[in-house]
């Protein structure tokens, strides 16, 4: 069984790298990838904790990246050089830090109670730090979250501020730089057309498509899994384990693969 999307509090998981392994292996997982964004931190303690349980662990990442009028994509990199990638991590880190702290000034222009140190708090960390940490540190309670972004935090709205992240094909080539293979994530969780989708797989040098996944149906799998065979790539599949008490990636094992073919785990670049 492979699940080759997970997150650990190094990111926006709720567990430590050793308990979404646990979890993982306690799932039925035999495979399992932790996929923190833009960070590494965690694969080692993960990886220990993936040789008590018995189970593969993939060195993994999970990319930030802007395509276009996308804002937020994401390039997984499998069997990447923990060290060698490293470099690339820290400038996106640092990034984001900035990123958290325009956003906060800008609301606390506009009069929303905010304070830059309770968002850190909110992400365990300032490396970790996102829009949904700013919000909680507004005060923001889950069922008005919605309502926060469209307000504040989405392209458009009244405090948001604009990534500085790497394309897609930058992001494709860190991840190569440090020897990993190149996925692109949940295609249809960024993008609805899939001439649009085709486009950019055609256009990226890449090892695979997040093909399984929870939010994309029969159709959408289909398309990837056919998009996936006829250019010659690993068809992955992923829960996106963000902890038990989230939302929507909630456990492992949740994707579906509809019948139409195992999922594949690429081959070191």
């Amino acid at each position: 069984m492979l699940d080759l999307q997970s997150h650990s509090t190094y990111s926006d998981g709720e567990l430590s790298p050793a308990d979404v392994v646990g979890s993982a292996a306690a799932s039925g997982v035999t495979t399992l990838a932790l996929t923190d964004h833009d960070a590494i931190d965690g694969v080692e303690e993960a990886n220990a904790a993936a040789r008590e349980a018995g189970i593969v662990l993939v060195p993994a990442t999970e990319v930030s990246c802007v395509h276009g009028r996308i804002d937020d994509m994401h390039m997984l990199g499998y069997w990447v050089d923990i060290k060698a990638i490293a470099p690339a991590l820290g400038r996106a880190q640092r990034e984001r830090i900035t990123r958290a702290e325009e956003i906060t000034e800008r609301l606390k222009a506009q009069g929303v109670p905010i304070k830059f140190e309770d968002a850190i708090a909110e992400a365990g960390g300032a490396s970790s730090v996102g829009r949904p940490h700013i919000a909680k540190a507004a005060g923001v309670k889950p069922e008005g979250m919605s309502a926060f972004f469209e307000e504040w935090l989405v392209p458009g709205a009244k405090a948001f501020v604009s990534r500085r992240w790497p394309d897609a094909a930058e992001a494709s080539e860190i991840i190569h730089g440090a020897g990993g293979a190149a996925v692109l994530a949940h295609p249809f969780w960024d993008i609805n057309d899939r001439s649009e989708v085709a486009a950019l797989v055609n256009d990226l040098d890449l090892e695979g498509v997040e093909c399984f996944y929870p939010a994309h149906d029969r159709a959408q799998t289909k398309f990837l899994v056919e998009l996936c065979r006829s250019r010659g790539l690993a068809a992955t599949a992923s829960s996106d384990f963000h902890g038990p008490n989230h939302k929507m990636f909630n456990s492992f094992c949740a994707y579906s693969t509809y019948d139409l073919g195992p999922p594949e785990l690429p081959g070191r670049h």
